[in-house]
């Protein structure tokens, strides 16, 4: 999935600041039926005000006190996870292509908040994604366990997002590798297939997992014990607790891992949900070899985005014809910035102040499968 800047731009559209758009937006939406930026579900009914809730919440179980005028805060509890990501997801196949500050024009599609430093070039807009994904599948593990294979390696996603991810790995950096990348949500798989799973890259198949692996015991479309990696890469995994569905996602990872395969996980998850894994996961059955602290990086990489973000504010909502209208379209846009900004844990929001004092902590880990 969880690819991908997380929840980015699609909760603007909803009733965290009461705009007016029909309530279904925030829980409502399909993850089977791929959005557009007329469909009716994103259109206003009436005028209200928008000048601001206050939301004040517990510091021990948020990380702060903060205020979604300010720092454009939501709560989990304020939206439905299949909802959101259907309207993300169009977001990325309405808004294919962007410029950067450089004058770079780019793809849509790669949107984690990485790590700096980055192995790839400045000019490069989506430098800090793509380190965070080279990164996390060539922990030291992972390339031990690559050198003794000595065949291609069998990798899974799941929350593959648009599998931009995917499409680096299987054709920089384990260009011989079979990867299914996996998706609950229909328009990123469309978008998987009509842009990296392409006939010049034949190690990547993308698809759809309705509702997604683990919800309501479904399963992961691979046969006991036939992956080598299980990647899970920046998604909305385990992001307040480890949970049941988070318990049966990790029950099938290890269903699928061969013996001594390795599950490959990062995230800017809370640091607790990080000690809750590491009960819960040796529990049954993994063994943690390696974990890397990377928030330091991850801080500096968005300070280092910080300009192409700017950019990416205004491009993003741009195709949304509700932006253009009479009083409605310049509240939408200022609270669709705010609620960008803070998914992309841009500098000064919840979420990028979380990582800076380390209530949130972005970490690379590699989990064996010890069965």
């Amino acid at each position: 999935m969880l690819g991908k800047l997380v929840l980015i731009a699609a909760i603007a559209f909803g009733v965290a600041l009461k705009l007016g758009f029909i309530p279904d937006v925030l829980t409502g939406l399909s993850s089977n039926h791929d959005h557009s930026p007329l469909d009716r579900d994103l259109q206003p009914r009436e005028s209200v005000d928008a000048d601001g809730v206050v939301r004040e919440k517990d510091a021990g179980t948020t990380g702060g006190e903060f205020k979604f005028e300010e720092d454009g805060d939501i709560e989990n509890d304020d939206y439905a996870q299949s909802s959101i990501y259907a309207i993300l997801y169009a977001m990325y196949k309405n808004t294919p292509n962007l410029v950067s500050p450089l004058g770079i024009k780019y793809q849509f599609t790669f949107n984690t908040w990485g790590i700096a430093p980055s192995p790839y070039p400045v000019e490069d807009p989506q430098r800090h994604g793509k380190a965070a994904y080279a990164a996390l599948v060539t922990q030291p593990p992972a390339v031990e366990y690559a050198e003794k294979l000595g065949k291609p390696l069998e990798i899974m996603e799941i929350g593959c997002g648009t599998a931009a991810g995917a499409n680096l790995i299987t054709r920089e950096v384990w260009p011989t590798s079979k990867y299914l990348a996996l998706d609950m949500q229909q328009a990123a798989i469309n978008t998987c297939n009509m842009i990296h799973a392409t006939p010049d890259n034949p190690g990547l198949t993308c698809q759809l997992v309705p509702n997604g692996v683990g919800n309501d015991g479904n399963k992961a479309p691979r046969e006991d014990s036939s992956v080598d990696f299980v990647v899970i890469s920046e998604t909305h995994i385990a992001d307040i607790a480890i949970g049941d569905l988070e318990k049966a996602i990790f029950k099938e990872i290890r269903r699928v891992l061969k013996p001594g395969g390795l599950f490959l996980w990062g995230n800017a998850i809370p640091t607790r949900v990080w000690e809750e894994a590491d009960v819960a996961l040796p529990e049954i059955g993994f063994e943690l070899v390696n974990s890397f602290n990377h928030t330091k990086g991850a801080v500096i990489a968005r300070d280092e985005d910080y300009d192409r973000v700017e950019a990416v504010m205004d491009q993003l909502l741009a195709p949304y014809p509700v932006m253009k209208l009479p009083y409605f379209g310049e509240r939408c846009h200022k609270v669709g910035e705010r609620l960008i900004a803070n998914f992309y844990r841009h500098p000064g929001t919840a979420l990028y102040l979380k990582m800076v004092t380390g209530y949130d902590s972005y970490m690379h880990q590699a989990w064996k499968n010890v069965k």
